[in-house]
C-alpha cells in the first residue's frame, strides 16, 4: 500500500457515509439524551456524518492549565517516540499530540507490546503490538476515526474514556478493519461529550498504521435516532415512532443485521423499557413495509458488546426474554432504509410471570438419550447458566448427565443448536462442582452451530456431566454421544495428488502429515478471494461409505490457519455440494460434518490461502446417522 493511495483512501474513509465497519457501542449519558430530545431543527439530520454512537460517561472538559495528573504513567516514554504510547495514559494528551487536530499520523509499533484486547478483535487481527493515542474534546462532537494498515496487515481501533482505557466494559466503539472494504478501519461516534479519551490501535503484524481523526460539532438528531431512545411502557399501549427524519445509516447496528452482512444501506432506531420486578418479557416491533426488521436487546444503550445474546429478525420482529431481572433495557431496531418505502415503527412490550429454571437449566440436568439419539431442550426456557470460556456472550445453558456404556474405547460427545443464527459450545466434567476435568470446546471468536469433543478411554459406568451453551435465541439445544474405538494416529505422506490419495478406513481414523509441498489440487467452495483463502493447498483423502452414515472431520494445526472441505463423486478431487466447507470452526481449526448417503467422498485438508501450510492432524469419525 503506497503512501499516496493510503492518503486518498483515508480521506475517502473520513468523508464517506456508510463505510463497512465492525463496531460496539457504549452507555448513554443524560447529557446526550437532552441533546437529542431538544432538537427543533432537523434540516441537517439526513446528511449528517455516518456515526456510531455510544454516549460515554460524562467527563470534565480539559482545563487550560495542565495538572500533575496530565503526566503519563512512569512506564510510558515521555518523548512519544512512535507518535503514540505503549500503555494507557493517566490523563491525555500526555506526551503525544491530540488527535482532534485532524492531522494524519503514521503510527509505528517499534518496541511496543500487546497490552490490550479490544472487543471486536479476532484471533488473528490483533495478535501483534498495540499503541495508545490521546483525543481531547472541548465540546460535544461527532468524531470520525480512520486507520489504514500496512500491506497485508490488519488493524483494530477502539475508543475509550480516558479513565476506562483498555476496559472493554467502558469501550465506546470498536472497529475491525478486516471486515471493511480496503481493510481500513472506519467508525464514527456521534454526540460524544467534551472530555478526555484514548484511542487504541492494535495490529496483526505490527506494520505502520496511518491514522486520522476528524472532529466536528455534533449535528442535531431526533428522539429515537440516538440513545437513550424512546421509552415503551411494559404492558401499556404500543409506541409508534416516525423515522422519516432519522439518519440514513446505522448508528449502532445489530449483530444479525448490518454487522452480519457488512453491507451498506442500513438504518436503526432505539427504544427502551424498565422493569421493576423479574418478568418474562415479549418484545414485538412492526413496520409499515413488507421488509423484515432486525431487533437486538442490550443492558447498555447502543452496545452490541453488552447485548443480551440472541438477535432476531422478522416482520414483525419479536424477542422473548425469560425471567429478566429488574432494570432498564434498550432494544435497537434495524432495517434497510434504501428499500423501505415507509418509516413508521410500532413497538410493544408485554410481560408475564417469570419462568423459573427447569431441570435442564440446573446441574446435573437430564439424562442423555441412547447412543446416537439427540436429547433436545427448548432454548427459550433455559437460563444463561455458568459461563463457558469458549463461547462469548452466552445466552442459554443446558445440562445433561451420561453414564458411560459398556465397552472399551472413547466417547464422542456433541452439542448443537438448531437456530440458524447462533453458536454452540460444550464442556464435560465429572461433577457439578470442582475441576472442569475436560476442556471447553467452542468457536471462541468464530462461528460453530455444532461442536464435538473426544473423551479418551472412558471406562464403563463413569458418570459425566455435559454442559452445553449457545448464544442463539429460538430453536433447540441438543446433545448426543457415541462409543468409538480409541484411534491410533497414522502418519501419512505423499497424498498431495489424486494419484496418491490416502484411503480412510470405514470406521474413520486419525492422520498426521504435512502440506508443505502441496499444490492447489482442489478448489473448495469456501476458498475464495473474499474469504482470504484462495489458492488453498492441501492433502487428499478418500472415504467410501457402504451405508448412510454421519461423518465428522476435524483438522487441527499449530503451524497454520486450516481449511477443510468434503466433496462427493467418483472422480478426485470430487465435486462440491451443499456447504460442507469450513475455515475456522474452532478458532483457526476447521470442522466439516454431514449425514451422507452411500458413495465415494473426498476430504481436502488444506490451509486458508496459498501461504498457509505445515504440519496438521485430521480426525475422521464415521458414525451412525
Amino acid at each position: 500500500m503506497n503512501a499516496r493511495w493510503t492518503l486518498l483512501a483515508l480521506s475517502a474513509a473520513i468523508a464517506a457515509v456508510g463505510c463497512a465497519s465492525e463496531i460496539t457501542a457504549a452507555p448513554t449519558s443524560d447529557a446526550s439524551a437532552r441533546d437529542a430530545s431538544d432538537v427543533t431543527d432537523i434540516s441537517d439530520a439526513t446528511d449528517a456524518l455516518d456515526v456510531v454512537v455510544r454516549d460515554a460517561p460524562a467527563i470534565d472538559a480539559p482545563a487550560d492549565v495542565p495538572v500533575p495528573r496530565d503526566l503519563p504513567p512512569d512506564d510510558v516514554d515521555p518523548t512519544c517516540p512512535n507518535r503514540a504510547t505503549d500503555r494507557c495514559l493517566a490523563m491525555p494528551p500526555g506526551p503525544c499530540g491530540d488527535l482532534s487536530d485532524g492531522v494524519e499520523r503514521v503510527v509505528s509499533f517499534a518496541g511496543f507490546g500487546q497490552d490490550h484486547a479490544p472487543s471486536c478483535a479476532g484471533a488473528m487481527t490483533s495478535a501483534g503490538p498495540d499503541a495508545v493515542l490521546p483525543l481531547v474534546l472541548t465540546q460535544t462532537s461527532d468524531v470520525n476515526i480512520a486507520a489504514a494498515p500496512g500491506s497485508s496487515d490488519a488493524v483494530v481501533v477502539a475508543l475509550h474514556p480516558a479513565e476506562g482505557c483498555g476496559d472493554v466494559r467502558q469501550e465506546i466503539l470498536c472497529v475491525n478493519g478486516s471486515n471493511a472494504i480496503g481493510a481500513i478501519a472506519t467508525a464514527r461516534a456521534s454526540s460524544l461529550p467534551p472530555g478526555r479519551y484514548t484511542i487504541t490501535v492494535a495490529t496483526a503484524r505490527g506494520l505502520d498504521v496511518r491514522l486520522q481523526t476528524q472532529v466536528v460539532p455534533a449535528r442535531p438528531r431526533l428522539p429515537g435516532d440516538l440513545c437513550p431512545g424512546v421509552a415503551v411502557t411494559p404492558d401499556g399501549p404500543p409506541t409508534t415512532l416516525e423515522t422519516r427524519g432519522f439518519a440514513t445509516y446505522s448508528d449502532y447496528g445489530t449483530t444479525c443485521g448490518y454487522f452480519s452482512t457488512r453491507a451498506l444501506g442500513w438504518a436503526d432506531a432505539v427504544f427502551s423499557y424498565t422493569l421493576t420486578e423479574a418478568r418474562d418479557v415479549q418484545i414485538e416491533v412492526g413496520g409499515s413495509s413488507s421488509e423484515d426488521l432486525f431487533i437486538e436487546v442490550s443492558s447498555v444503550c447502543g452496545s452490541t458488546s453488552q447485548a443480551i445474546p440472541g438477535c432476531d429478525t422478522g416482520l414483525p420482529a419479536s424477542r422473548t426474554l425469560r425471567n429478566q431481572r429488574p432494570g432498564t433495557y434498550y432494544f435497537t431496531v434495524e432495517h434497510h432504509f434504501d428499500v423501505r418505502p415507509t418509516h413508521a415503527l410500532t413497538a410493544r412490550v408485554t410481560t408475564s410471570a417469570p419462568t423459573l429454571p427447569g431441570p435442564s437449566s440446573r446441574c446435573p440436568g437430564v439424562p442423555v438419550a441412547a447412543e446416537a439419539a439427540a436429547s433436545a431442550v427448548d432454548i427459550d426456557v433455559l437460563t444463561a447458566g455458568p459461563a463457558l470460556s469458549c463461547l462469548p456472550r452466552q445466552r442459554a445453558s443446558a445440562f445433561w448427565n451420561l453414564t458411560a456404556p459398556a465397552g472399551d474405547g472413547d466417547l464422542l460427545v456433541n452439542v448443537s443448536t438448531s437456530a440458524m443464527r447462533g453458536d454452540a459450545a460444550l464442556q464435560v466434567r465429572d461433577a457439578c462442582e470442582g475441576d472442569p476435568g475436560f476442556g471447553c470446546v467452542g468457536p471462541v471468536d468464530r462461528s460453530a452451530r455444532s461442536v464435538w469433543t473426544r473423551l479418551p478411554r472412558i471406562a464403563e459406568g463413569r458418570r459425566l456431566i455435559v454442559q452445553g451453551a449457545t448464544n442463539s435465541s429460538g430453536g433447540e439445544l441438543s446433545a448426543r454421544w457415541y462409543r468409538v474405538p480409541t484411534p491410533t494416529t497414522t502418519e501419512v505422506s505423499g497424498n498431495l495428488r489424486c494419484d496418491a490419495v490416502t484411503r480412510i478406513p470405514p470406521e474413520g481414523g486419525v492422520f498426521a502429515g504435512s502440506t508443505a509441498d502441496a499444490t492447489a489440487v482442489a478448489t473448495p467452495s469456501c476458498a475464495t478471494t473474499m474469504s482470504g483463502c484462495a489458492g488453498a493447498r492441501g492433502a487428499l483423502y478418500r472415504l467410501d461409505l457402504a451405508a448412510r452414515r454421519r461423518v465428522v472431520a476435524i483438522e487441527r494445526s499449530a503451524d497454520f490457519d486450516t481449511l477443510l472441505s468434503l466433496s462427493g463423486g467418483m472422480n478426485c478431487p470430487g465435486r462440491s455440494f451443499g456447504a460442507i466447507c469450513n475455515d475456522d470452526w474452532y478458532s483457526t481449526n476447521s470442522q466439516v460434518e454431514g449425514v451422507l448417503d452411500p458413495g465415494t467422498y473426498w476430504i481436502y485438508a488444506a490451509g486458508c490461502g496459498a501461504t498457509q501450510v505445515g504440519r496438521y492432524t485430521l480426525e475422521v469419525a464415521v458414525l451412525p446417522p
